[in-house]
């Protein structure tokens, strides 16, 4: 038995954060419907031609049912609220005041319908204060946590930063731990939960010693590149061959004498600039250019078995075919493969969960827009084909579509 086998998650969600977070419920056993309407689709689902095939919706939506719905019909709020009876878990991540326009915020309604009910809303800057209400995107909530002022070199022209949604696929992570917690409180208490959780408060906890160090020392961080304040070296070093490169960090002074006797260079053991971190650091422009001297004639697996066999931390800077090709990641099971039913055969990335005592879980392909309506409407819902057939036809509820 999945530890969440008899849990059953309804997921408002679009983008990324709530549909992953519903990725990893379904993949450790919840029963995670997805509320889908055409005229105001996941936004994922619209980024290519064929709304059933996107790369980044496949992978962030696997583990689920579609439940196709028109929200704004009237017919479609009394399917909508037995089905909110029914859950133990409703999530969402809309725009502020979505949820209360279509009539399901947590306060007013549904709360009402089901007083027991686990409520998860996560948006851009959470919810209260003048930002509430604005539409967010996660690499721009990178921006407004400071995270991107600081993800450049320090000789750049411009903040370069990332493109990368990291506050979506951190922040699901974080409500998935804030749902199982919720989850345990209400077999305590019998009590319901509402979760409040902004994306922007997620980047800002990945640079939290900035923040702490403004607080405590007035300091502005600027970029360090791949430096750190307290190691090194620590960087990127380049390797032989056409943009290769190893990553290196000597975190300690037992760690740099294991490093020095490994390239060969038992001397610098006790050279005075590199004796310990803080010489180290005063000194990384000289030290970085001698490591480089040392990485740049080697192959980057060479540097890292070398490396690693010493006891120093190091790792090849992987492109996508090697991470599917590494045989760590292979072991534990990091990237699965699965059989879309209009993609075909891809690999995705595994969850980042494994549960003791538990059965490992097993994901199943995002699911086609609609593909689970009737299947829920007769087993969830208790309806009879006849009225499913009407309300289809009504354009209440949508089928499956290719």
């Amino acid at each position: 038995m999945l530890p969440l086998e008899k849990v059953r998650v309804l997921s408002f969600g679009t983008g990324g954060v709530v549909p992953d977070f519903g990725k990893i419920m379904g993949e450790l056993g919840a029963d995670v419907i997805k509320i889908e309407s055409r005229d105001n689709l996941d936004f994922m689902r619209t980024i290519g031609p064929d709304i059933n095939n996107i790369a980044g919706f496949n992978e962030a939506n696997r583990n689920k049912r579609s439940f196709g719905v028109n929200l704004k019909a009237e017919k479609s709020k009394g399917i909508v609220s037995r089905l909110i009876e029914m859950a133990d878990v409703l999530a969402e991540n809309f725009r502020g005041g979505v949820m209360e326009s279509l009539g399901l915020d947590y306060e007013k309604s549904v709360r009402r319908i089901n007083p027991n009910i686990i409520y998860i809303s996560s948006q851009g800057f959470g919810g209260g204060g003048p930002y509430s209400s604005y539409q967010a995107y996660g690499p721009m909530l990178s921006a407004a946590s400071g995270m991107l002022s600081i993800w450049a070199q320090p000789d750049d022209p411009y903040p370069v930063g990332s493109n990368a949604p990291i506050p979506d696929h951190m922040g699901s992570k974080y409500v998935v731990v804030a749902a199982l917690a919720a989850l345990d409180y209400r077999r305590r208490t019998g009590k319901g939960q509402y979760v409040n959780l902004a994306q922007t408060e997620v980047a800002a906890s990945m640079v939290g010693e900035y923040y702490l160090d403004f607080t405590m020392n007035h300091r502005v961080p600027g970029p360090m590149g791949n430096r750190s304040p307290y190691a090194a070296p620590h960087g990127c070093y380049r390797c032989k061959g056409n943009d290769q490169w190893c990553a290196i960090t000597v975190f300690t002074d037992a760690q740099w004498r294991s490093f020095c006797q490994a390239i060969g260079r038992p001397e610098w053991i006790d050279d005075r600039r590199f004796v310990d971190t803080l010489g180290r650091l005063r000194n990384v422009d000289e030290l970085e250019k001698i490591v480089e001297e040392w990485t740049s004639v080697r192959e980057p697996q060479e540097v890292m078995e070398i490396l690693q066999a010493a006891g120093v931390p190091a790792g090849v800077v992987q492109r996508a075919p090697d991470s599917l090709a590494d045989p760590q990641l292979k072991s534990r099971g990091a990237v699965i493969e699965l059989d879309h039913p209009v993609a075909g055969k891809r690999f995705y990335p595994g969850i980042p969960y494994r549960l003791s005592g538990a059965s490992p879980g097993k994901s199943t392909p995002a699911p086609l827009l609609g593909q689970h309506t009737e299947e829920i409407c007769r087993e969830v819902l208790g309806m009879r084909e006849g009225e499913i057939e009407s309300l289809k036809k009504d354009g209440v509820l949508y089928g499956a579509s290719r």
